[in-house]
């Protein structure tokens, strides 16, 4: 082992000091930490320390891929030395579990908390095990086991309150009183939180405006709503003058808080005017934070899907505005109520369309379909904040040669799409496979009302029939590029809206899997769209697709095609008006039974439409 010189230990402990303290910005540590590190023999007993300080200032960067990269070579190294550094490894192990708790992955969390309590309590390193104690309580307060935080924070600050840096016994307490706030055990968080507020330096804004705000909530809970208030004017004293999200989201919560408290106006209502009035006014950061409120609200009404809408557009407001410590906030709340098992990231997957080695964070919300083995889900990307839909699709079962094929085919296919620039068309965002054949496709998801949602509710058929003239225009750019949708229907067209508040119709449902499949399945089409040919099974082509247009065409008259019988109503629609003769010619032609035969023009098709929405607009 060679001998280190002992200038290399005073200036680590002194740059330990620098971290922990956060005695300077982190984006100015890292080359300090790397120009130690290059000082290091590459045997040296100090180069865990190094690499886990290295991990704790990315991880404050926001870089939490890079942060575990650095704790898991400090890990590597601590363990490797003779005898094991059991305290480095402890610490280690803290740092990781932060990292993890941010993700939302509680449960990994946990197990390396309690690895790193066990180490630090045989090395009986009480400081350490001071600050894990802490890292649990605050474990426990984001997971919701109140009655634990309350007890891990009562006995750390009775009897280890000494050991911990002042930060950390400040979080420490201020944990015991928002434990005891959500236990309802108001009249002692009260207390708590009075003797904080006097304890605190009075230039201590932030900490002064946090304590003030867990004594308002004692006094809610306790029914003083007259002293919450007063406690509110306090805190609100202490928020920055430029607007800071953080502060404000807090602050919208706590008075939202006290507003279902007082049995005043419903919350959810009032935030929803806040955030329309923000966004008249332009105040981006605050419509952020009124999101953030109405997510709170809307989760403890058990309303978890509007919940979660309401973060992820907080989430892409928050990534518009640059706002990295929202953004990431935003992503840890996300990431807790939806839980780990809700999380897929594809970070060692081979990015098939695009190149490059950006990590997809897909946040599963709920499963819209499963067809055997293939998934499909809704969900949130936590890249940009948009909503994605997901199919997961298990390739792993098949020979290598046709596993070959069918990827093969959907590269090209997802490719071919990838050219097509069309609104009206769902754009693929990802294709992405594991090692293991897995298939990850993921396509952007629209918002808005289906066509079939329009048939229902009785609209006359002139914006009906413009709206199929557009899904007939953007069916002519994805036959140009060879692709075939498979999978038309009115329940797989969705009424957008554009900035001026127009409607157009986007095409979802389109698989580039099918692509591979020359022989696809029924369920690849819908009856009584799908064309003769594909519910027989038989291999299909860009007619098929005409031929499901043409029977949304005619459903918008109830199904009723002049001089032709027997098509129903194929959604039981009523129709005062009879289908114009010009269309049901066209129809009849989209509707042959012999692809050879079936009208095929769909530009031509679309003008048609056009036409006659025009004539009946003006009538």
């Amino acid at each position: 082992m060679t001998t280190e010189p002992k200038d290399a230990s005073a200036a680590l402990d002194a740059m330990e000091e620098i971290v922990e303290l956060r005695r300077a910005e982190p984006d100015m540590l890292l080359p300090e930490l790397a120009t130690l590190l290059l000082g290091l023999q590459g045997d040296s007993r100090h180069r865990p320390r190094l690499h886990r300080l290295l991990g704790v200032v990315q991880n404050r960067l926001k870089r939490d891929q890079d942060a575990l990269q650095e704790l898991g070579e400090a890990k590597a190294l601590a363990g490797a030395l003779s005898p094991p550094d059991y305290r480095e490894l402890a610490k280690i192990g803290r740092e990781t579990a932060l990292i993890h708790a941010l993700r939302g992955d509680d449960q990994r969390a946990a197990g390396e908390l309690v690895t790193a309590l066990a180490l630090a309590s045989l090395e009986g390193d009480a400081a350490e095990v001071a600050k894990i104690t802490a890292a649990l309580g605050h474990l426990d307060l984001e997971a919701g086991r109140f009655a634990t935080a309350a007890l891990l924070f009562r006995q750390l600050l009775s009897k280890e309150a000494a050991k911990l840096p002042p930060h950390e016994a400040f979080r420490a307490r201020l944990g015991l009183c928002q434990a005891l706030n959500r236990l309802g055990r108001c009249h002692e968080a009260a207390k708590h939180a009075a003797t904080l507020c006097g304890d605190l330096p009075k230039g201590d804004t932030r900490r002064q405006f946090l304590a003030k705000l867990e004594e308002a909530r004692a006094e809610g809970g306790i029914g003083r709503h007259d002293e919450a208030e007063r406690a509110l004017r306090e805190a609100e004293k202490f928020l920055p003058e430029k607007d800071s999200a953080l502060e404000h989201s807090d602050f919208i919560q706590a008075v939202t808080e006290l507003q279902e408290l007082k049995g005043g106006a419903p919350a959810a209502a009032s935030l929803a005017h806040l955030i329309e009035h923000y966004g008249a006014e332009g105040l981006a950061v605050r419509q952020i934070v009124a999101r953030r409120a109405l997510a709170e609200v809307l989760l403890r009404a058990g309303e978890t899907d509007a919940a979660q809408e309401a973060m992820a557009k907080g989430l892409r407001q928050a990534l518009q505005n640059n706002l990295a410590e929202v953004t990431e906030e935003i992503r840890a709340k996300l990431l807790t109520h939806a839980g780990p098992d809700n999380f897929e990231e594809l970070a060692e997957t081979i990015d098939l369309i695009g190149g490059g080695d950006v990590t997809q964070r897909i946040l599963c919300l709920r499963r819209l379909g499963h067809v055997g083995a293939d998934e499909a889900w809704l969900g949130i990307d936590l890249t940009d904040g948009q909503p994605v839909v997901l199919k997961v699709i298990d390739l792993g079962g098949l020979a290598e040669p046709q596993r070959d094929a069918a990827i093969s085919t959907t590269k090209a296919a997802a490719e071919a799409a990838a050219r097509i620039n069309d609104p009206r068309l769902a754009p693929l965002v990802a294709l992405r496979m594991t090692q293991g054949g897995t298939l990850h496709i993921v396509q952007r998801h629209v918002e808005g009302p289906t066509l079939h949602a329009l048939y229902a509710s009785d609209v006359r058929p002139a914006p009906l029939l413009e709206l199929l003239a557009g899904v007939a225009e953007a069916l002519a750019n994805l036959h140009a590029e060879g692709l075939v949708h498979r999978d038309l229907s009115p329940e797989n067209v969705i009424v957008a809206r554009d900035e001026q508040g127009g409607e157009y119709p986007v095409l979802i449902g389109f698989d580039v899997l099918a692509a591979g499949r020359p022989k696809a399945p029924a369920h690849f089409a819908m009856s009584p769209y799908a064309a003769p040919e594909q519910a027989a099974g038989a291999a299909v082509d860009t007619r098929a697709d005409v031929y499901a247009l043409g029977q949304m065409i005619a459903e918008i008259w109830g199904g009723n095609v002049p001089a032709r019988s027997g098509l129903g109503k194929l959604w039981h629609r009523e129709a005062q008006n009879e289908m114009p003769r010009a269309i049901g010619d066209i129809v009849l032609g989209m509707l042959e039974a012999e692809p050879a035969r079936r009208t095929g023009d769909l530009k031509y098709i679309a003008e048609a439409l056009r036409s006659q929405a025009q004539q009946m607009a003006k009538a």
